[in-house]
């Protein structure tokens, strides 16, 4: 990889507000102290027409007039994430929830965007999760999707890769963001058809095949050009499955801190499909997952 992987100096969090947000906002506190980065904290209110209701008979209570309940937002982020020691701005915008962060990010120069996933009202999604999704494939930025608690930098990662550029790009960027895990796993998912074949021509198939994807995943890793060190403690894995349940087998198996994927266009990546079934990617790996998409292809 050509182009020199640096901490950003400006981190977007996006919250909904909800509890479950607390999570993303500890990992966001705990990168910009390693990093010595800003903090910019988002969330994103319906549009002000669809807060603007109006009862005929009653009218609209005072304090649900859009102005008004932007400023309470803001209050209310101001007073619950309160850090001494890191530069933080508040942010709160209305719209459509993605479009609507990707232009905070832009305004502010940051470098990944940090989420969680949960459910709360104010937002015209049914739920952050469907926002994450829309970011996975239109943001070009790193992006975090935080699922577990934070105790410090992250220190066990796997890699899911379909053997493409976009894939070796992620390992890159999270290595060049985090550093180098203590362990790696690596895995590749594979399939081979079996119709109108035997059980012993099957065999054969099988055998062929786990041959060539161990071959190819071993030329995929020699091409990161990992430290001697960091190769010696990475695990490579192939196996016939489908390949965000071999990834959730592995992350719960071997109590992985944080998943790695990459993504380009908007259709499925081997299997992956980080376009429109990011969700179910994000609903299945229940641990902290970082999505990089190819820089040209996010629209």
């Amino acid at each position: 990889m050509s182009d020199a992987i640096v901490a950003p100096a400006s981190l977007l969090l996006a919250t909904d507000l909800s509890a479950r947000g607390d999570r993303a906002f500890d990992r966001a506190v705990q990168l910009a102290r390693q990093w010595r980065a800003r903090l910019v904290i988002a969330t994103v209110l319906p549009s002000l027409q669809e807060l603007d209701f109006h009862d005929p008979i009653f009218g609209t209570p005072p304090w649900q007039r859009p102005a008004l309940l932007a400023q309470m937002v803001e209050k209310r982020l101001r007073r619950d994430y309160v850090v001494d020691d890191i530069e933080l701005q508040v942010q709160v915008e209305s719209g459509a929830v993605g479009p609507a962060l990707l232009r905070v990010a832009q305004a502010h120069g940051c470098g990944l965007i940090i989420t969680g996933i949960a459910r709360n009202a104010l937002f015209t999604q049914p739920s952050l999760g469907s926002s994450v999704s829309w970011l996975s494939r239109h943001t070009a930025l790193p992006l975090l999707v935080v699922h577990r608690r934070a105790h410090g930098p992250y220190r066990s990662m796997a890699w899911a890769t379909d053997l493409s550029d976009t894939a070796a790009r992620a390992m890159q960027v999270a290595l060049g963001l985090f550093g180098a895990p203590v362990s790696l796993g690596a895995l590749h998912a594979f399939h081979v058809p079996r119709l109108g074949q035997r059980d012993a021509h099957a065999a054969a198939a099988l055998a062929q095949a786990r041959q060539r994807a161990q071959a190819a995943l071993g030329r995929a890793i020699d091409a990161l050009a990992l430290p001697t060190d960091l190769r010696g403690r990475l695990d490579a894995s192939v196996a016939e499955a489908e390949p965000s349940r071999l990834l959730r087998d592995y992350v719960r198996d071997h109590d992985v801190d944080l998943a790695i994927l990459g993504g380009h266009g908007r259709s499925a990546l081997s299997g992956l499909l980080l376009g429109d079934a990011a969700g179910r990617i994000l609903q299945t790996v229940q641990t902290d997952t970082l999505f990089v998409r190819d820089r040209g292809d996010a629209a």
